[in-house]
């Protein structure tokens, strides 16, 4: 339980951070959690030899120990997230229609099926409606240079201004 409590107050830092800037969030995070990650990591360094390798706390031990320098990449940037669960929640309906689109046919229709939904979540993640995205992109996507295009990229993307009417 004392692991979980220190992962919560990391979880607490990052809640009181996730409304700031990103250098203001990464400051923060710089003052508040190194801390608690040194605390951890102690911790796991006077469990490790107390534990059977094998057993569920051993391995947890040993992949925090050996993942300690991969788990604090978070810390930085302020625009990384804690953890991938925002991604995790972007392809759970993937995962869950997998057996459904097991049979979506030729291998290039599942990339071009995988490329549309990427760029459908993309819009959905920056609160953009994707209607109004497709409909905008697809009319401007014949006439924008290739080195322009990634402008037409959901992260981007600027609405065609409306057309005046005679």
């Amino acid at each position: 339980m004392w692991f979980i409590g220190k992962i919560r107050e990391l979880y607490r830092i990052e809640s009181a951070a996730r409304a700031l800037e990103h250098t203001e969030r990464h400051a923060l995070r710089q003052l508040q959690a190194p801390p608690l990650w040194a605390l951890l990591q102690t911790r796991a360094e006077e469990l490790r030899p107390k534990l059977l390798p094998q057993s569920i706390m051993g391995k947890a031990v040993n992949y925090f120990l050996n993942e300690y320098k991969a788990l604090q990449g978070y810390l930085r940037d302020g625009r990384f997230e804690i953890d991938n669960n925002l991604i995790e929640n972007a392809i759970r309906p993937t995962a869950v229609g997998r057996r459904r689109w097991l049979f979506i046919g030729h291998p290039r229709t599942g990339w071009r099926s995988a490329v549309i939904y990427s760029l459908l979540l993309s819009c959905r993640h920056r609160g953009i409606n994707p209607q109004n995205y497709l409909s905008d992109v697809l009319g401007r996507l014949p006439s924008t240079k290739i080195t322009e295009i990634h402008q037409l990229l959901p992260g981007h993307w600027k609405p065609a201004p409306p057309a005046h009417s005679a």
